[in-house]
């Protein structure tokens, strides 16, 4: 991991990311989607579900898991986002899950990718 910003393992955690969703046979509609109320980092399609993923990762568990950073107020922002998407392409109808993708890099042999489907429900 070159870039050691945290900007630099954002990028890193959501190509990851990608990469273990298109490794499960699903396939990448957008990365890092932007509404006025929120962003999404990934949006895959699967056999059955749009799924809406929020990817975060830490340098350790000094702080907590990643998984913990995903609050309530963020939920209630990707779930808005997701129904923009949802909307903005005719998919009122599709089924849909919130998934969260917590990375943790505890050195280059230890990265350990927490996959949790249907983190949360849809929030108001």
């Amino acid at each position: 991991m070159n870039d050691r910003t945290p900007k630099g393992l954002g990028r890193l955690a959501e190509e990851m990311a990608a990469d273990f969703f298109k490794s499960r046979g699903y396939t990448v509609l957008e990365r890092n989607y932007r509404t006025p109320v929120g962003e999404i980092d990934l949006i895959v399609r699967g056999p059955s579900h749009i799924v809406f993923a929020e990817v975060k990762a830490r340098r350790g568990n000094r702080y907590g898991a990643p998984e913990e950073a995903v609050t309530p107020g963020k939920q209630v922002k990707i779930t808005r986002a997701a129904l923009m998407f949802l909307q903005s392409r005719g998919w009122l109808n599709r089924n849909i899950r919130f998934d969260v993708i917590a990375i943790t890099f505890a050195g280059s042999d230890k990265t350990k990718i927490n996959h949790i489907p249907w983190a949360f429900d849809v929030q108001a």
